[in-house]
Protein backbone atom coordinates (compact mmCIF):
# COMPACT_ATOMS: atom_id res chain seq x y z
CA UNK A 1 0.00 0.00 0.00
CA UNK A 2 1.12 3.58 -1.13
CA UNK A 3 0.82 6.77 0.82
CA UNK A 4 1.75 9.82 -1.12
CA UNK A 5 3.49 12.54 0.78
CA UNK A 6 3.95 15.45 -2.30
CA UNK A 7 3.78 19.06 -1.89
CA UNK A 8 3.31 20.88 0.84
CA UNK A 9 1.89 19.64 4.19
CA UNK A 10 -0.95 21.62 4.94
CA UNK A 11 -3.94 21.68 7.58
CA UNK A 12 -6.94 19.74 6.55
CA UNK A 13 -9.30 22.75 6.15
CA UNK A 14 -7.20 23.83 3.38
CA UNK A 15 -7.18 20.36 1.49
CA UNK A 16 -10.20 21.00 -0.67
CA UNK A 17 -8.72 24.22 -2.24
CA UNK A 18 -5.73 22.74 -3.02
CA UNK A 19 -7.58 20.02 -4.59
CA UNK A 20 -9.84 22.35 -6.52
CA UNK A 21 -6.76 23.89 -7.98
CA UNK A 22 -4.90 20.61 -8.88
CA UNK A 23 -1.98 21.28 -6.75
CA UNK A 24 -0.37 18.12 -4.94
CA UNK A 25 -0.85 18.59 -1.18
CA UNK A 26 -0.67 16.29 1.83
CA UNK A 27 -3.59 17.39 5.06
CA UNK A 28 -3.69 14.73 8.47
CA UNK A 29 -7.41 14.26 6.92
CA UNK A 30 -5.93 12.61 3.70
CA UNK A 31 -3.69 10.56 5.63
CA UNK A 32 -6.18 9.62 8.06
CA UNK A 33 -8.80 8.62 5.66
CA UNK A 34 -5.93 6.18 3.41
CA UNK A 35 -5.59 4.33 6.78
CA UNK A 36 -9.40 4.37 7.85
CA UNK A 37 -9.44 2.71 4.48
CA UNK A 38 -7.00 0.22 5.80
CA UNK A 39 -8.90 -3.45 6.43
CA UNK A 40 -7.72 -4.49 10.08
CA UNK A 41 -6.53 -7.78 8.87
CA UNK A 42 -4.29 -6.42 5.89
CA UNK A 43 -0.88 -6.58 7.76
CA UNK A 44 0.57 -5.05 4.25
CA UNK A 45 3.49 -2.81 4.58
CA UNK A 46 2.44 0.89 4.30
CA UNK A 47 4.83 2.42 1.89
CA UNK A 48 5.12 6.39 2.11
CA UNK A 49 6.66 8.24 -0.38
CA UNK A 50 7.72 11.27 0.50
CA UNK A 51 8.82 14.58 -2.00
CA UNK A 52 7.94 17.74 0.05
CA UNK A 53 9.17 20.89 0.79
CA UNK A 54 7.58 21.18 4.04
CA UNK A 55 4.55 23.36 5.53
CA UNK A 56 2.72 23.50 8.41
CA UNK A 57 4.23 22.00 11.70
CA UNK A 58 0.93 21.59 13.37
CA UNK A 59 -0.22 19.55 10.02
CA UNK A 60 2.96 17.38 10.20
CA UNK A 61 3.15 16.74 13.86
CA UNK A 62 -0.57 15.40 13.61
CA UNK A 63 0.17 13.02 10.20
CA UNK A 64 3.41 12.04 12.37
CA UNK A 65 1.57 10.74 15.50
CA UNK A 66 -0.92 9.33 13.36
CA UNK A 67 2.04 7.10 11.28
CA UNK A 68 3.88 6.22 14.49
CA UNK A 69 0.24 4.83 16.25
CA UNK A 70 -0.62 2.97 13.16
CA UNK A 71 -0.37 -0.90 13.96
CA UNK A 72 1.34 -1.79 10.22
CA UNK A 73 4.51 -1.46 9.89
CA UNK A 74 5.28 1.96 7.99
CA UNK A 75 8.60 2.50 5.40
CA UNK A 76 8.99 5.75 4.60
CA UNK A 77 11.28 6.53 0.80
CA UNK A 78 12.43 9.69 0.56
CA UNK A 79 12.13 10.37 -3.00
CA UNK A 80 13.37 14.10 -3.69
CA UNK A 81 13.53 15.94 -1.06
CA UNK A 82 12.16 15.63 2.65
CA UNK A 83 12.79 19.37 3.58
CA UNK A 84 11.76 21.36 6.73
CA UNK A 85 7.98 19.98 8.36
CA UNK A 86 8.52 16.71 6.35
CA UNK A 87 12.12 16.12 7.67
CA UNK A 88 10.17 14.97 11.24
CA UNK A 89 6.78 13.71 9.30
CA UNK A 90 8.93 11.06 7.90
CA UNK A 91 10.49 9.72 11.14
CA UNK A 92 6.95 8.68 12.23
CA UNK A 93 7.44 5.83 9.69
CA UNK A 94 9.26 2.83 11.85
CA UNK A 95 12.09 2.99 9.40
CA UNK A 96 13.44 5.30 6.51
CA UNK A 97 15.00 4.65 3.30
CA UNK A 98 16.64 7.64 0.76
CA UNK A 99 17.41 7.65 -2.80
CA UNK A 100 21.26 8.36 -3.26
CA UNK A 101 20.35 11.96 -5.22
CA UNK A 102 17.38 13.01 -2.43
CA UNK A 103 18.28 15.33 0.24
CA UNK A 104 16.83 16.29 3.64
CA UNK A 105 16.67 19.64 5.24
CA UNK A 106 16.37 20.84 8.49
CA UNK A 107 15.92 24.53 10.28
CA UNK A 108 14.01 26.54 12.56
CA UNK A 109 10.27 27.19 12.41
CA UNK A 110 9.11 30.46 11.39
CA UNK A 111 5.83 32.48 11.38
CA UNK A 112 4.29 35.40 10.59
CA UNK A 113 3.92 38.22 13.36
CA UNK A 114 2.58 41.86 13.83
CA UNK A 115 2.27 43.90 17.06
CA UNK A 116 4.54 45.58 19.89
CA UNK A 117 7.62 44.40 21.14
CA UNK A 118 5.56 42.15 23.78
CA UNK A 119 3.98 40.72 20.96
CA UNK A 120 7.20 39.96 19.12
CA UNK A 121 8.62 38.44 22.33
CA UNK A 122 5.70 35.88 22.67
CA UNK A 123 6.42 34.88 19.16
CA UNK A 124 10.01 34.42 19.84
CA UNK A 125 9.10 32.26 22.72
CA UNK A 126 6.55 29.89 20.53
CA UNK A 127 9.16 29.55 17.82
CA UNK A 128 11.94 28.75 20.47
CA UNK A 129 9.58 25.95 21.91
CA UNK A 130 8.37 24.77 18.59
CA UNK A 131 12.06 24.32 17.68
CA UNK A 132 12.64 21.80 20.89
CA UNK A 133 9.26 20.03 19.86
CA UNK A 134 10.37 19.47 16.86
CA UNK A 135 13.97 18.30 17.96
CA UNK A 136 12.37 15.90 20.23
CA UNK A 137 11.61 13.93 16.60
CA UNK A 138 14.78 14.87 15.47
CA UNK A 139 16.28 13.31 18.92
CA UNK A 140 14.37 9.94 19.13
CA UNK A 141 15.78 8.58 15.58
CA UNK A 142 19.40 9.73 15.55
CA UNK A 143 20.39 10.01 19.61
CA UNK A 144 21.72 13.55 19.41
CA UNK A 145 21.30 15.86 22.05
CA UNK A 146 18.85 19.20 21.48
CA UNK A 147 22.26 21.12 21.38
CA UNK A 148 23.79 19.57 18.53
CA UNK A 149 20.29 19.42 16.87
CA UNK A 150 19.56 23.35 17.78
CA UNK A 151 22.43 24.03 16.62
CA UNK A 152 22.04 22.20 13.25
CA UNK A 153 18.46 23.78 12.69
CA UNK A 154 19.89 27.26 13.47
CA UNK A 155 22.44 26.64 10.57
CA UNK A 156 19.74 25.74 8.05
CA UNK A 157 21.35 21.82 7.35
CA UNK A 158 20.91 20.27 4.23
CA UNK A 159 21.97 16.35 4.28
CA UNK A 160 22.72 14.28 1.38
CA UNK A 161 21.51 10.33 1.89
CA UNK A 162 25.14 9.60 2.93
CA UNK A 163 25.40 12.14 5.72
CA UNK A 164 21.79 11.68 7.04
CA UNK A 165 22.71 8.23 7.42
CA UNK A 166 25.65 8.72 9.30
CA UNK A 167 23.67 10.79 12.21
CA UNK A 168 20.97 8.05 12.24
CA UNK A 169 18.53 10.25 10.52
CA UNK A 170 17.66 7.47 7.97
CA UNK A 171 18.29 3.64 8.20
CA UNK A 172 19.10 2.64 4.51
CA UNK A 173 19.75 4.35 1.08
CA UNK A 174 18.50 2.65 -1.87
CA UNK A 175 19.78 1.12 -4.47
CA UNK A 176 23.38 1.36 -2.87
CA UNK A 177 25.23 -1.85 -2.93
CA UNK A 178 28.44 -0.54 -0.98
CA UNK A 179 30.64 1.70 -3.04
CA UNK A 180 28.82 4.78 -2.97
CA UNK A 181 31.23 6.99 -1.34
CA UNK A 182 29.84 10.86 -2.58
CA UNK A 183 26.31 11.84 -2.96
CA UNK A 184 25.56 15.56 -4.68
CA UNK A 185 22.39 16.42 -5.45
CA UNK A 186 22.52 18.54 -8.84
CA UNK A 187 21.53 22.33 -8.26
CA UNK A 188 21.67 22.42 -4.59
CA UNK A 189 22.03 26.00 -4.01
CA UNK A 190 18.71 26.87 -6.94
CA UNK A 191 15.74 28.17 -5.08
CA UNK A 192 12.37 26.41 -4.71
CA UNK A 193 9.04 26.64 -4.08
CA UNK A 194 7.65 25.36 -0.80
CA UNK A 195 4.52 25.24 -3.38
CA UNK A 196 2.66 26.75 -0.14
CA UNK A 197 -0.61 28.88 -1.10
CA UNK A 198 0.20 32.70 0.51
CA UNK A 199 -2.64 33.19 3.25
CA UNK A 200 -4.24 36.15 1.19
CA UNK A 201 -4.95 33.40 -1.86
CA UNK A 202 -6.38 31.13 0.97
CA UNK A 203 -8.20 33.81 2.31
CA UNK A 204 -9.65 35.62 -0.98
CA UNK A 205 -10.69 32.10 -2.42
CA UNK A 206 -12.77 31.15 0.73
CA UNK A 207 -14.30 34.48 0.94
CA UNK A 208 -15.19 35.39 -2.72
CA UNK A 209 -15.31 31.35 -4.43
CA UNK A 210 -16.33 29.06 -1.59
CA UNK A 211 -18.34 31.89 0.72
CA UNK A 212 -16.62 30.77 3.66
CA UNK A 213 -14.42 32.58 6.37
CA UNK A 214 -11.36 30.88 7.13
CA UNK A 215 -10.90 29.39 10.56
CA UNK A 216 -8.35 31.20 12.94
CA UNK A 217 -7.39 28.55 15.30
CA UNK A 218 -4.18 28.80 17.03
CA UNK A 219 -1.19 27.64 15.05
CA UNK A 220 -2.53 28.16 11.57
CA UNK A 221 -0.02 30.70 10.39
CA UNK A 222 2.48 29.04 11.74
CA UNK A 223 5.06 26.79 9.17
CA UNK A 224 8.36 25.78 8.43
CA UNK A 225 9.30 28.09 5.54
CA UNK A 226 12.13 26.25 3.10
CA UNK A 227 14.87 29.29 3.39
CA UNK A 228 17.42 28.43 0.39
CA UNK A 229 21.33 28.58 1.69
CA UNK A 230 23.76 31.01 1.21
CA UNK A 231 20.14 33.58 0.70
CA UNK A 232 19.85 36.78 3.47
CA UNK A 233 16.59 36.21 4.90
CA UNK A 234 14.43 39.13 4.85
CA UNK A 235 12.40 40.66 7.11
CA UNK A 236 9.00 39.42 7.20
CA UNK A 237 6.66 43.13 6.84
CA UNK A 238 4.06 42.87 9.47
CA UNK A 239 0.44 41.54 8.48
CA UNK A 240 -1.96 44.25 7.96
CA UNK A 241 -5.36 43.57 9.66
CA UNK A 242 -7.78 41.66 7.94
CA UNK A 243 -10.58 43.06 5.43
CA UNK A 244 -13.99 42.13 6.67
CA UNK A 245 -15.29 40.40 3.42
CA UNK A 246 -17.27 42.60 1.14
CA UNK A 247 -20.79 41.68 -0.22
CA UNK A 248 -19.91 41.26 -4.13
CA UNK A 249 -22.54 44.16 -5.53
CA UNK A 250 -22.18 45.97 -8.75
CA UNK A 251 -20.20 48.98 -7.50
CA UNK A 252 -17.77 46.79 -5.32
CA UNK A 253 -17.08 44.93 -8.76
CA UNK A 254 -16.74 47.95 -10.71
CA UNK A 255 -14.13 49.48 -8.06
CA UNK A 256 -12.19 46.61 -6.40
CA UNK A 257 -12.01 44.15 -9.79
CA UNK A 258 -12.48 47.36 -12.85
CA UNK A 259 -10.90 44.97 -15.45
CA UNK A 260 -13.90 41.60 -14.80
CA UNK A 261 -16.11 45.01 -14.45
CA UNK A 262 -15.51 45.98 -18.09
CA UNK A 263 -15.37 41.70 -19.24
CA UNK A 264 -19.25 41.19 -17.71
CA UNK A 265 -20.31 44.97 -18.80
CA UNK A 266 -18.97 43.99 -22.65
CA UNK A 267 -20.63 40.36 -22.87
CA UNK A 268 -23.82 42.33 -20.94
CA UNK A 269 -24.08 44.36 -23.84
CA UNK A 270 -23.35 42.07 -26.64
CA UNK A 271 -25.90 40.16 -25.37
CA UNK A 272 -28.07 42.55 -24.85
CA UNK A 273 -27.76 43.05 -28.77
CA UNK A 274 -28.09 39.74 -29.80
CA UNK A 275 -31.49 39.48 -27.92
CA UNK A 276 -33.05 42.35 -29.19
CA UNK A 277 -32.32 41.39 -32.73
CA UNK A 278 -33.86 38.39 -32.30
CA UNK A 279 -37.18 40.05 -31.22
CA UNK A 280 -37.51 42.48 -33.44
CA UNK A 281 -36.86 39.43 -36.19
CA UNK A 282 -39.82 37.47 -34.33
CA UNK A 283 -42.20 40.87 -34.42
CA UNK A 284 -41.17 40.75 -38.39
CA UNK A 285 -42.16 37.34 -38.62
CA UNK A 286 -45.58 38.35 -37.56
CA UNK A 287 -46.13 40.55 -40.20
CA UNK A 288 -49.77 40.74 -41.50
CA UNK A 289 -52.13 43.51 -43.65
CA UNK A 290 -53.88 45.76 -41.26
CA UNK A 291 -51.24 45.03 -38.54
CA UNK A 292 -48.50 47.89 -39.57
CA UNK A 293 -49.40 50.55 -36.81
CA UNK A 294 -49.56 47.81 -33.68
CA UNK A 295 -46.18 46.11 -35.69
CA UNK A 296 -44.28 49.65 -35.54
CA UNK A 297 -44.92 50.52 -32.37
CA UNK A 298 -44.45 47.07 -30.61
CA UNK A 299 -40.47 47.54 -32.24
CA UNK A 300 -40.08 50.62 -30.93
CA UNK A 301 -42.54 52.08 -29.04
CA UNK A 302 -43.79 49.38 -26.29
CA UNK A 303 -40.30 47.30 -26.57
CA UNK A 304 -43.35 44.06 -26.79
CA UNK A 305 -42.33 40.52 -27.00
CA UNK A 306 -43.11 38.61 -30.16
CA UNK A 307 -45.52 36.63 -27.96
CA UNK A 308 -47.32 39.51 -26.59
CA UNK A 309 -47.72 41.49 -29.72
CA UNK A 310 -49.08 37.60 -31.39
CA UNK A 311 -51.74 38.13 -28.55
CA UNK A 312 -52.28 42.03 -29.51
CA UNK A 313 -52.67 40.85 -33.18
CA UNK A 314 -55.36 38.04 -32.51
CA UNK A 315 -57.29 40.41 -30.43
CA UNK A 316 -57.30 43.21 -33.14
CA UNK A 317 -58.33 40.91 -35.81
CA UNK A 318 -61.13 39.48 -33.56
CA UNK A 319 -62.43 42.89 -32.88
CA UNK A 320 -61.74 43.82 -36.83
CA UNK A 321 -63.77 40.85 -37.95
CA UNK A 322 -66.65 41.75 -34.94
CA UNK A 323 -66.96 45.23 -36.68
CA UNK A 324 -67.01 44.00 -40.43
CA UNK A 325 -70.28 41.46 -38.98
CA UNK A 326 -71.57 44.40 -37.21
CA UNK A 327 -71.91 46.70 -40.28
CA UNK A 328 -72.98 43.91 -42.71
CA UNK A 329 -76.09 43.37 -40.38
CA UNK A 330 -76.67 47.13 -40.42
CA UNK A 331 -76.98 47.75 -44.12
CA UNK A 332 -78.58 44.19 -44.14
CA UNK A 333 -81.36 46.19 -42.14
CA UNK A 334 -81.80 49.28 -44.05
CA UNK A 335 -82.16 47.52 -47.22
CA UNK A 336 -85.12 44.81 -45.71
CA UNK A 337 -87.28 48.60 -44.88
CA UNK A 338 -87.48 48.88 -48.46
CA UNK A 339 -91.38 48.43 -49.93
CA UNK A 340 -91.45 45.63 -52.78
CA UNK A 341 -93.04 46.41 -55.95
CA UNK A 342 -94.40 44.21 -59.23
CA UNK A 343 -91.65 42.99 -62.01
CA UNK A 344 -91.53 44.95 -64.48
CA UNK A 345 -93.52 43.89 -67.87
CA UNK A 346 -92.21 42.34 -71.01
CA UNK A 347 -91.59 45.31 -73.76
CA UNK A 348 -90.64 42.93 -76.46
CA UNK A 349 -92.22 44.31 -79.29
CA UNK A 350 -93.26 40.89 -81.14
CA UNK A 351 -94.87 40.04 -77.85
CA UNK A 352 -96.81 43.06 -78.50
CA UNK A 353 -97.92 42.93 -81.72
CA UNK A 354 -99.00 39.05 -81.36
CA UNK A 355 -101.04 40.12 -78.23
CA UNK A 356 -102.36 43.18 -80.29
CA UNK A 357 -103.61 40.71 -83.50
CA UNK A 358 -104.93 38.26 -81.30
CA UNK A 359 -107.28 40.29 -79.09
CA UNK A 360 -108.55 41.80 -82.69
CA UNK A 361 -108.73 37.96 -83.95
CA UNK A 362 -111.33 37.50 -81.03
CA UNK A 363 -113.18 40.60 -80.44
CA UNK A 364 -113.63 42.05 -84.22
CA UNK A 365 -116.58 41.16 -86.55
CA UNK A 366 -114.80 41.04 -89.47
CA UNK A 367 -116.71 40.38 -92.89
CA UNK A 368 -114.11 41.60 -94.78
CA UNK A 369 -110.77 42.35 -96.29
CA UNK A 370 -110.61 45.59 -95.91
CA UNK A 371 -112.35 45.28 -91.56
CA UNK A 372 -108.98 43.13 -91.21
CA UNK A 373 -106.89 45.82 -92.45
CA UNK A 374 -108.24 48.27 -90.24
CA UNK A 375 -108.11 46.38 -87.46
CA UNK A 376 -104.65 45.53 -87.45
CA UNK A 377 -103.42 49.09 -88.19
CA UNK A 378 -105.37 49.68 -85.60
CA UNK A 379 -103.89 47.33 -83.25
CA UNK A 380 -100.52 48.37 -84.17
CA UNK A 381 -100.60 52.18 -83.71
Amino acid sequence: MKLSIRGPIIPSDYQMIYDWFGIDAVSPKKVQDFLDKIDPDNKEDIILEINSGGGSVFAASEIYALLKEHPNNVIAKVLGLAASAASFLMLGANSTLMTPTAQVMIHNASSMASGDYRDMDHTSSILKNTNLAIANAYKLKTGKSHEELLSMMDNETWLTAQQAKQIGLIDEIMFDNGDLTNSIVASANTPFSDGILPQAVIDKFRNEVLGMQLPNGPGQSSQLNNVVPNQTNKIAEPQQPKEEPKNMDLETLKNDHPQLFEQVKNLGYQEGITAENKRIQDIEDLQMPGNEELINKAKFEDKMQASDLAVAIIKAEKARGTNYLNNVNKDAAIINQVPGSNAPTDQNKDAQVANALDQALNNAQLEDQNALTNALEGALK
